[in-house]
């Protein structure tokens, strides 16, 4: 009988490991254009911004940001979820509640408006890790960011 190894899980605070997400990731859900990320590591390594095509989603690229821990609490982390979230929302492109297996709470848009391009963006929190994907809109925007949350959730 052969025992597989549970996958290591990237630990909190541990800057750039925490860009998830690869290229083969992005296109394996169809979304084209993404290379090796560059990421802006923050908060001593709890913090990462990572941008895999552009300069960044709001922009009309493509980005992970990823917050773990995203304080000491809980209640910490919902309002890390919550200030991403009013980043990403207008009147216009509120995001939206979504149910996400395996996470506490996530919101979607598939437009927001952000000084760019109009783009789709979830914002996750499971626990005191909070994350926010943002792509190209698209007619399968919200298909493609479920599936890159999956990932991202796995992962961690």
């Amino acid at each position: 009988m052969v025992v597989l190894a549970a996958p290591v899980k990237i630990p909190p605070k541990s800057g750039a490991a925490m860009c998830a997400l690869t290229p083969a990731d992005f296109q394996s859900v169809g979304v084209g254009g993404t290379a090796k990320p560059t990421a802006n590591v923050q908060d001593g390594g709890a913090s990462v911004y990572c941008v895999y095509a552009g300069k960044s989603s709001a922009m009309g690229g493509v980005e992970l940001d990823v917050f773990h821990p995203a304080g000491p609490s809980i209640a910490d982390a919902k309002e890390t979820l919550r200030m991403a979230i009013g980043e990403g929302s207008s009147a216009q492109t509120p995001l939206q509640p979504i149910a996400i297996a395996g996470a506490d709470e996530a919101r979607w848009s598939p437009a927001v408006k952000s000084g760019g391009p109009v783009f789709a963006s979830i914002a996750v929190r499971r626990g005191t890790l909070v994350f926010v994907v943002g792509i190209p809109a698209s007619a399968t925007a919200q298909t493609q960011l479920t599936k890159l949350v999956a990932m991202v959730l796995e992962r961690f």
